[in-house]
């Protein structure tokens, strides 16, 4: 997703200020078409809240399916996003950040708002496309836990009957979401993440997510420096409780965006958790100010998209990081590392299969190998050294 033009970050939506109860807001007309509707009461209350409209003033319409940008425009009005703290150096448009956007329709500022509040949206998002439960519960967890900077979970592991049917990018949200309480499953344990998505359920969703938000308010004083302590446990979380981390790092040393960077990558692959890419570098403009046993580690992180440049092409290496960055940073990790998780046990005896699968990695995929082993013998640490070399000479 592009994001040009934006030059100051949004800061927490007022999403955790609202209350569902007790409100002296004026009186919205009820609808008339939700008597018999699972919700009705979460529905009435974000109405009257002024958080989501109806059709008209009478018909909510809930069993109508939504596309992508009601979907968007729905989570941008509960979550009471905007652009109030952010200034561009040129008027904005949609499709700056969605090619099929059209800049003169109704959810042209929707998709704005979204796009510079950093909601995961993909940049050939289809407008009129239907959104599943899948698509919108993943929305609506990454809209929550950016604008109301909750802290990282590792959820407890939810089984339901047709998880085998969720698209895996979105695995890890769904998770969340069931931790959160944002969604349920129905009465036969399922999900059924790619129905299309009601009028009715997304604001279920929606009021639940709301709900939770308020009962778990943003942590105090999350921007400050990050210290090499809380450097040290982010990374230890982003590990996972089975890694036997020995982090070795000054407890006074300062922790600039380079060092932090360097220090996550390095430990996740030196633990196996990630694997040694053989990456295409990017271009990086202040590389000159990068320590150069650092860059490695910083092209891997940029590739797998834990960090990103600036619009100038920065990377910024030798800049202070602030506890919430980095936290964003280690949470991009986790969702990787969930996607990709580790092969199996890295203990285990190579094979002869593996060797050859394991060179030809190292060769790249340009390589036209023709590697003769046999596939019975046992690999010890000599014949693999000799046939690595071996290949990369020959």
């Amino acid at each position: 997703m592009k994001k040009p033009f934006k030059i100051i970050t949004l800061s927490t939506a007022a999403a955790l200020l609202l209350s569902f109860a007790g409100q002296e807001m004026a009186s919205a007309a009820s609808f008339k078409d939700i008597n018999n509707v699972q919700g009705k009461e979460k529905i009435i209350a974000l109405q009257q809240s002024g958080l989501i409209k109806g059709i008209s003033a009478y018909l909510f319409a809930p069993h109508n399916t939504i596309s992508e940008v009601e979907g968007v425009q729905m989570i941008v009005n509960a979550l009471g996003l905007n652009l109030d703290l952010v200034r561009f150096v040129k008027e904005p448009k949609a499709s700056d950040y969605f090619a099929n956007a059209n800049d003169s329709s109704w959810y042209s500022k929707a998709l704005i708002i979204a796009a510079v509040n950093g909601l995961d949206l993909p940049a050939d998002l289809k407008p009129n496309h239907k959104m599943t439960r899948e698509e919108f519960t993943h929305q609506l967890i990454h809209a929550i836990e950016a604008s109301g900077k909750l802290p990282m979970v590792k959820p407890v592991v939810v089984e339901f009957k047709d998880q085998n049917q969720v698209k895996l990018n979105y695995s890890a949200s769904i998770q969340r979401a069931l931790n959160y309480g944002v969604v349920k499953l129905d009465a036969h344990g399922k999900l059924n993440p790619k129905k299309e998505i009601t009028r009715a359920e997304a604001a279920v969703e929606i009021s639940n997510a709301l709900a939770y938000l308020k009962a778990h308010p943003a942590p105090p004083a999350n921007s400050e420096t990050l210290t090499a302590e809380q450097a040290v446990q982010l990374i230890k979380e982003a590990a996972g409780p089975d890694a036997d981390l020995q982090i070795k790092i000054d407890p006074n040393a300062s922790v600039t965006r380079e060092s932090f960077t360097y220090l996550l990558v390095h430990t996740l692959q030196t633990g196996g958790q990630l694997p040694m890419l053989n990456l295409k570098p990017v271009e990086i403009k202040d590389e000159a100010q990068m320590d150069i046993l650092n860059s490695g580690a910083i092209q891997t992180a940029i590739a797998l998209g834990f960090v990103e440049l600036d619009q100038v092409g920065n990377f910024n290496p030798k800049a202070n990081i602030t506890r919430t960055d980095a936290t964003g940073i280690v949470n991009k990790a986790v969702e990787y590392l969930k996607a990709h998780p580790a092969p199996g046990d890295e203990s285990t005896t190579l094979t002869a299969e593996q060797a050859v699968q394991l060179i030809k990695e190292a060769a790249g995929p340009d390589a036209d190998l023709q590697i003769k082993i046999d596939p019975n013998a046992s690999v010890t640490r000599e014949s693999f050294t000799y046939l690595l070399v071996h290949t990369l000479q020959t």
